[in-house]
């Protein structure tokens, strides 16, 4: 696995890669420090890859690759199966072309070497225990249970709100002071809060506050929290 990403990291522009599953997390990693990926950083864009592709608009596009840019860098997600993800960051003058057709000439040995790291057990044909039937007259006995019917929730397009719109501009800035705070996956952390926000009700301005708490927690440093407040605090107050 390390030799597969070591030849991407070869190619002109590419800082390191890394391998993320669903199962598993990161499995593997070419990423040097001075990249500024830690490996809390590693696991929470792992989580974003992840929550990406299980979209249902994503799936239903059978969209496999994405390109993720942000002011330092530019990140490319590329699904090696149903389970694992290549997350390749580059410097912003890469050669996209370049990358993009090496990785996807790779994915094949890249499955086979995950799959070796990743083997277990497969305990789907593991049966549970049967659990004891009831009787007809306990059955009988039993009320039918009604289901209230689910309230019905507007579905917010994340992707059009970060882009047009009054929250755009705000949108540019929490990603811009993210970036900074926490490194290039400052903008996926982002989307992801701002989705987290928006699932739990409107985006509204007296919800800002919401936020910003869901901000901070992805930070985990007082001092940078701090920084992250003072620069962005005006536009969530």
């Amino acid at each position: 696995m390390n030799d597969l990403l070591e030849e991407i990291k070869m190619l002109k522009g590419v800082q390191g890669a890394f391998v993320y599953t669903e199962k598993f997390g990161l499995v593997a990693s070419d990423m040097p420090a001075s990249a500024g990926f830690s490996l809390a950083a590693m696991e929470r864009l792992g989580v974003f890859v992840k929550r990406f592709f299980s979209n249902p608009t994503t799936m239903e596009l059978g969209v496999m690759s994405y390109e993720v840019r942000n002011p330092e860098s530019l990140i490319l997600l590329k699904k090696i199966d149903n389970q694992a993800t290549l997350i390749t960051v580059c410097d912003t003058t890469v050669s996209m072309p370049l990358v993009n057709m090496t990785t996807s000439m790779l994915i094949a040995e890249l499955k086979s070497a995950v799959d070796l790291i990743t083997e277990k057990p497969d305990v789907s044909k593991l049966q549970p225990q049967a659990k004891p039937a009831q009787t007809a007259a306990a059955q009988a006995k039993k009320p039918a249970s009604q289901v209230p019917p689910k309230p019905q929730t507007k579905v917010v397009d994340v992707d059009k709100l970060l882009k047009e719109g009054p929250f755009a501009a705000i949108a540019r800035k929490l990603e811009d002071s993210m970036a900074r705070a926490i490194g290039p996956v400052g903008s996926m952390v982002v989307r992801d809060c701002v989705e987290k926000w928006v699932a739990t009700g409107s985006p509204s301005k007296d919800r800002f506050g919401e936020l910003m708490a869901l901000l901070l927690k992805e930070i985990g440093d007082s001092r940078l929290e701090e920084e992250f407040k003072q620069e962005v605090g005006s536009l969530l107050s």
